[in-house]
C-alpha cells in the first residue's frame, strides 16, 4: 500500500471533478491563506506580504482582483465596491488555482498575477458570448479571446496577453478543465513587437532615448538648489535627489539605504613609481541592488562624497524624529497624545481640536473604526449629549495601531534593505507627515514614495502641482526645468562610457544591472557613430563562413518560436548561425541594429528550446 503524501490531487476523466478536487487542494495550500479573514470565495484577495513589492510601494494596500472586466476602457479602474465577479464562477475558480499555482511556483509581484487575471478577463467575455461553462471551453473561445485583446490594447500589450493566454491555455489542459484539448498559440511574433525593453538603434528611437539625459541646465538647477537653504520637505526631497546624483543608485535603493550605509575602508596598493604599499582609503556605499544578490557596495569617487555626504546628512536629521518613535513603539512605550495628562474620560466634542484632529466628525469615525468604547452622555460643558470615551482606550488602541503598522511595514522592507531593524531606515516616515494640506498621522509608518519625489523635480501641471525649479523661478530662456529620478542614472552611465579603463562588466556591477548589455540603454555617447564603426565585421556576411557565423551569433538574442518556418521561404538572404537565423540582406546594406538585437531584433530567428542552439548560448 502507497503511503506517501500527496502533493497534488490525481487528474481523472471528468473535468468538473478535476477542478473541484483542485479547488479542494488549493483552499488548503494557497499562499494567500496566511491573510488573516482570507476568503476562497473573495473577489479581491489582499496581496500585502504575499507578492513581491518595491519599496516605493510599501505602504500601499496591494491586492489580486478577480473582476471581470469593467469595459470603462483602458487604465479606468472601478472602485472596490463596483467590482463585480466573472460571468462564470468555474472560470474564477480556474483563476484562482492558477495564480496560487504560480504563487507557489515562485512569488511573483502583485502587476505579473494581475496580468494573468486581464487575459482570464478577455476569455471571460469570450465564454459569455457562447453561454457556456469552463468544462466546455475550445480552441474558438481563446482566439476570440484573444481578437478582442487586439481590437482593446496595444500592440507590446497584446503580444503579452496572448502569451498570457497561452499560459492559461496549458494550464487548462495539464489539469483537464476542459473536455476538448486548447491548442491556442498566439498570433503576435516578438519579432514584429516592439516592446519597452527594445532599444533599437535608429535616429528616431537615438534622439528620443537622448531625451533622458538630463540637461546641462537641470543640472546647473539641481546644483543651485543644493546651495540653497532650503527648508522642510524641500530639503528632505532634495537630500534624495543629491543621494541619487551622487551614487547613481535607483529611486528604490535610495529609500532602502540605512543609517550606516556610507562606510570608509582602507586598501592596501602596490606604488608601480616607488614599489613601496601605499594604504587608500575608499569610501563606499552599501545598499540592497534591486537586481542583485543579498546586498552590494560600490565605490563612490571623491568629487562626488561631499554631495553624498550632504545629502545624508540632511536626510538622517529630517526624518530622525520618525526613527525615534519607531524605536520607542518597539521598545514598548510611547504615548502619541502627550496633552491628555489625565486618566479620565473625554467628550469628542471637547477634546478634537485640543489634538488637532481635522473635525470632529473624523476623530469619531477613528474611534469606532478601533472599536474604541463610546458612550453617549451629557456634556457639562455644553449641557447637550456627546459622545465619550476612556482616555486609556484611545492611547491604547493607538499604540496597537502603530505597533501593527511597523509590523507590517518590516515584513516587507526587511528583504528590501540592509537595515538590521526598521529604525535603521533612513527614509522611514509616517503617513500624511508630507502632505501639504492633510494633517499627520503619527502612528502610521511608511517610506517616501516615487509620487512624493517626482512632484518635487517634475511636477504634475495637468493637476497644478509645481516642482521646486518653477516654484524658485528657475527656468532657462523661459522654458520649465523638469527632471526624472532615473536621469542621473544615465548620467553616470554616460560619464562611465565614455571613460576608457572602465569595462562594460564594471559598469554593469557599479549600477547593479543583471545583465552587461543592458548598458547600452544609458550610453548616451553618439550610438550612431559606435554602429558605423563597427559594421566593417558584418560587410562581409553575405557570405558567411562557420568562423563568421560563430562571431555573428554572439550578437543575436532569444526572440520567439515557430518563425523560423517563415525565414526558411527566404533562405536566400538568411544566414544560418550558431544559434539560429539572420534574417537582414548584408548584401543591401549594413545592418543598422548592431547593438539592438540583443533586444528583440525583428530580423533574427530562432527556435526555443533547440538543444544545441540551447548549449551554444551557454558556451557564450
Amino acid at each position: 500500500m502507497n503511503t506517501s503524501l500527496q502533493l497534488l490531487p490525481s487528474i481523472g476523466v471528468d473535468s468538473d471533478s478535476n477542478l473541484a478536487q483542485l479547488v479542494h487542494f488549493y483552499k488548503k495550500n494557497t499562499p494567500f491563506a496566511k491573510i488573516e479573514s482570507w476568503e476562497w470565495d473573495d473577489i479581491s484577495w489582499d496581496a500585502k506580504g504575499i507578492c513581491k513589492t518595491q519599496a516605493r510601494k510599501s505602504g500601499y494596500n496591494i491586492s489580486v482582483n478577480f473582476s471581470r472586466d469593467n469595459k470603462l476602457g483602458k487604465k479606468v479602474k472601478s472602485s472596490y465596491n463596483d467590482i463585480k465577479p466573472f460571468h462564470n464562477l468555474d472560470l474564477s475558480d480556474i483563476a484562482k488555482c492558477h495564480i496560487s499555482a504560480l504563487q507557489i511556483e515562485k512569488a511573483k509581484d502583485v502587476g505579473t498575477l494581475n496580468f494573468y487575471i486581464v487575459a482570464y478577463r478577455y476569455l471571460d467575455n469570450a465564454m459569455l458570448k457562447r453561454n457556456i461553462t469552463a468544462s466546455n471551453l475550445t480552441t474558438y473561445d481563446f482566439k476570440v479571446a484573444e481578437a478582442e485583446a487586439h481590437d482593446r490594447l496595444e500592440s507590446s500589450t497584446f503580444y503579452r496577453i496572448g502569451q498570457k493566454l497561452e499560459s492559461i491555455a496549458t494550464f487548462i489542459n495539464k489539469k483537464k478543465l476542459s473536455i476538448q484539448k486548447i491548442v491556442f498559440k498566439k498570433s503576435a511574433k516578438r519579432g514584429d513587437t516592439h516592446t519597452a525593453s527594445d532599444s533599437r538603434i535608429d535616429f528616431e528611437s537615438t534622439t528620443k532615448r537622448h531625451e533622458k539625459l538630463p540637461t546641462h541646465e537641470s543640472l546647473i538647477a539641481v546644483a543651485t538648489l543644493s546651495n540653497s537653504n532650503l527648508e522642510g520637505d524641500d530639503a528632505l526631497f532634495q537630500a534624495i535627489v543629491e543621494i541619487m546624483f551622487a551614487t547613481g543608485l535607483r529611486f528604490d535603493e535610495v529609500i532602502c539605504l540605512d543609517v550606516e550605509c556610507l562606510q570608509a575602508r582602507e586598501v592596501e596598493e602596490l606604488n608601480v613609481f616607488t614599489g613601496e604599499i601605499d594604504i587608500v582609503c575608499i569610501n563606499e556605499i552599501r545598499y540592497r541592488a534591486k537586481k542583485g544578490a543579498a546586498y552590494q557596495t560600490k565605490a563612490i569617487a571623491s568629487s562626488l562624497l561631499p554631495i553624498l555626504q550632504k545629502g545624508l546628512t540632511s536626510a538622517l536629521e529630517i526624518l530622525a524624529p520618525v526613527r525615534d518613535t519607531i524605536k520607542c513603539v518597539i521598545n514598548g512605550k510611547y504615548d502619541f497624545f502627550p496633552i491628555i495628562t489625565e486618566d479620565c474620560e473625554l467628550f469628542v466634542t471637547d477634546i478634537w481640536e485640543r489634538l488637532n484632529w481635522s473635525s470632529r466628525s473624523n476623530l469619531l469615525s477613528y474611534l469606532k473604526k478601533r472599536n474604541v468604547n463610546l458612550t453617549n452622555k451629557l456634556n457639562p460643558n455644553t449641557g447637550k449629549n456627546a459622545a465619550a470615551f476612556h482616555s486609556v482606550d484611545l492611547k491604547e488602541k493607538t499604540f496597537s495601531l502603530a505597533k501593527k503598522s511597523i509590523d507590517e511595514l518590516w515584513k516587507q522592507m526587511s528583504v528590501l534593505s540592509v537595515a538590521d531593524c526598521p529604525d535603521k531606515l533612513i527614509f522611514v516616515t509616517q503617513h500624511q507627515r508630507h502632505h501639504s494640506d492633510k494633517s499627520t498621522e503619527p502612528w502610521e509608518f511608511t517610506m517616501i514614495t516615487h509620487t512624493q519625489i517626482s512632484d518635487y523635480i517634475s511636477g504634475r501641471p495637468e493637476l497644478g502641482i509645481k516642482n521646486i525649479f518653477e516654484r524658485k523661478h528657475l527656468c532657462y530662456q523661459g522654458e520649465q526645468i523638469r527632471l526624472t529620478s532615473h536621469q542621473f542614472r544615465h548620467f553616470l552611465g554616460t560619464m562611465l562610457e565614455i571613460s576608457d579603463s572602465v569595462t562594460p562588466i564594471e559598469v554593469a556591477r557599479y549600477f547593479g544591472r543583471k545583465y552587461t548589455p543592458d548598458n547600452i540603454a544609458y550610453d548616451h555617447t553618439n550610438p550612431a557613430k559606435r554602429v558605423m564603426d563597427n559594421a566593417d565585421i558584418l560587410f562581409a556576411a553575405s557570405n558567411i563562413t562557420p568562423e563568421q557565423a560563430k562571431e555573428a551569433s554572439v550578437i543575436f538574442t532569444l526572440v520567439d518560436r515557430d518563425e523560423v518556418l517563415e525565414t526558411i521561404e527566404d533562405i536566400g538572404t538568411t544566414l544560418i548561425t550558431a544559434i539560429g537565423l539572420c534574417k537582414h540582406d548584408y548584401s543591401d546594406s549594413p545592418c543598422g541594429k548592431y547593438y539592438a538585437c540583443v533586444r528583440g531584433c525583428s530580423e533574427y530567428y530562432r527556435i526555443k528550446g533547440k538543444q544545441g542552439e540551447i548549449i551554444h548560448l551557454q558556451k557564450l
